[in-house]
Order: C-alpha cells, then structure tokens, then sequence
C-alpha cells in the first residue's frame, strides 16, 4: 500500500520542479527581451504556461520570483565560466592561468543575460524585498567565487581572494555597464591587464 503513495508524491514533486523551472525560465526570458518594466508576474505565467495559482504557489511576490531567477541566472553562469576556465589549467603557469581566467570572467560578464541583474539592481533601489533577496543571493555566490579562487590558486590567502573577488567583482560590473552605451575593447583590455598584475601580485605574495 505505501509504494503507490510513494511515486505518487515523488511524480507530484517532480511536477512542482517542473513548473518552479519554467517559472524561473521564463522570468530570465522575459527579462532579457522586454526587461523589469515589462515583466510582470502575469507576463511571466503566460510565458510559462502557467496559472496565477501556481505561481504564487512557488513565488508569493514579484521580488521572490525575480531573486529566484537571478540565483539560477548565477548558477548558469558560474557553471559555463569554471567549466572554461578549468579546461586549460593544468596546462598553463599561473599567470597564465589568471589572464585566461579574467578574460573568461569577464565574457561571463558581457553574456546577455547579465544585463538582467544590473537592471534589477538598479530597481532594487526603491523595492527593500527585492534588494534584500539580491544583497542575499550576490553574498553566497561570491562566497563561492572565493572559495573557487582558493582552489585554483592554493597559495592565495583566503583574505587576498576575498579582495580579489569584490574588487574584480566591482571593475567588470562597471565596464558592464559602460558597454551598455559606450563600449571600448581597448579599455575594457587595459581593465584586465591591470587586474590581471593586482592578482598575479596577490597570488606571489601567498608563495
């Protein structure tokens, strides 16, 4: 008797999964294409497929669904920039190393969907929910950032990655911003020499 109630709840759940995913997709989607103006939760559902219901099931505010969407948006983009950056590290000294992990970092940066978090921050400045929930969600995925850097660069302080990461961090959401109206390739290269000599100092200094 207790195997049918089982996969029933498991089918249940992986039905909930399934909406919570298309909710989440469809914020980013519609964020990217029409931006925080023009995505409401109902501009969300109809993209989703979804009922009201079923999102305030998953996201009873706007500033929940949009927090959400911005943490998966964190996960993809952590995920595509390791994987590059980790494919040629055992071939390459540690400068190296750092120059083809800043220039990963930051075409991470340029993708179009980080436009999306820039936009909200700047919303977040009258919405508290949704600058609490990003103030939340930017903290523990730069957390991890630092504790990628330690593992990539042993000899890096915990204190020097901490400084490296907010101060790379704070440079490439500058220059994101910059593109948006007057992009310069040379300047964003001068960027990255300069950053990419701070950390080669930091990591020499933990040796």
């Amino acid at each position: 008797m207790s195997q049918p109630v089982a996969r029933a709840r498991r089918s249940q759940e992986e039905r909930r999964n399934h909406t919570r995913g298309l909710l989440l997709e469809a914020t980013l989607a519609s964020l990217a294409e029409v931006g925080y103006g023009g995505t409401t939760t109902l501009e969300v559902e109809r993209r989703a497929g979804a009922s009201r219901g079923a999102r305030v099931h998953h996201f009873p505010t706007k500033a929940s669904l949009l927090t959400a969407a911005i943490d998966l948006l964190y996960e993809q983009l952590s995920v595509r920039y390791v994987t590059a950056f980790a494919s040629g590290i055992l071939k390459q000294s540690a400068r190296e190393r750092l120059r083809a992990g800043l220039h990963e970092l930051y075409a991470v940066y340029q993708h179009q969907h980080y436009g999306v978090l820039t936009e909200l921050n700047v919303a977040a400045r009258t919405d508290p929910e949704l600058r609490e929930g990003l103030r939340r969600v930017a903290k523990r995925h730069r957390q991890l950032a630092v504790e990628a850097a330690g593992q990539l660069f042993p000899a890096l302080a915990r204190a020097h990655a901490e400084r490296l990461v907010e101060t790379i961090h704070a440079a490439f959401v500058g220059l994101r911003m910059q593109d948006g109206v007057t992009a310069d390739p040379e300047h964003a290269e001068m960027v990255l020499g300069v950053l990419e000599d701070m950390a080669v100092q930091r990591v020499q200094q933990g040796e």
